[in-house]
């Protein structure tokens, strides 16, 4: 994991590091014992939405064909698939967070708002704009939704 983070960090070899740093996440929730611990697999898929979209970045510093002359997806259309997959995986982070606990009148609120911002990124309407948007709503309301500094008391 160390190896591939490194690397995807450094932007070296940047397929590698993404099929290596896919393994641990699938090797990680068998392991685990949590492949069907709902709030786990969440966080995992939109683990690997964000892996899907730092291959796409790596492909298209890429320019590079693979068959010569032959027939197939262009670059740049596999690179905008892989970045709408990568968000739509994305977002389940946040549907995690959204669905945990019990419902009241401000989780629903809150859920309201993420829902749209999550619209917002997958669809791409300004999209680092919705992403800074829902980090900073979620971190808030994490706080005041989920009274963790409670918890054994």
């Amino acid at each position: 994991m160390i190896v591939g983070s490194v690397l995807a960090i450094a932007k070296r070899q940047t397929e590698y590091a993404v099929a290596g740093l896919f393994g641990v996440v699938i090797s990680q929730s068998i392991g685990y014992g949590l492949l069907f611990d709902s709030g786990f697999f969440l966080r995992n898929l939109s683990v690997l939405g964000a892996l899907l979209m730092l291959l796409a970045d790596a492909w298209t510093s890429k320019k590079r064909t693979i068959f010569a002359s032959l027939p197939s997806i262009d670059e740049t259309d596999r690179v905008i698939y892989l970045q709408l997959f990568g968000r739509i995986l994305l977002v389940f982070l946040f549907l995690s967070f959204i669905f945990a606990g019990e419902f009241t009148v401000l989780r629903v609120a809150v859920s309201a708002v993420a829902f749209v911002g999550c619209v917002m990124v997958v669809v791409g309407f300004k999209a680092k704009w919705s992403a800074w948007m829902l980090v900073t709503f979620l971190s808030i309301s994490n706080v005041v939704l989920n009274n963790w500094w409670n918890l054994h008391q």
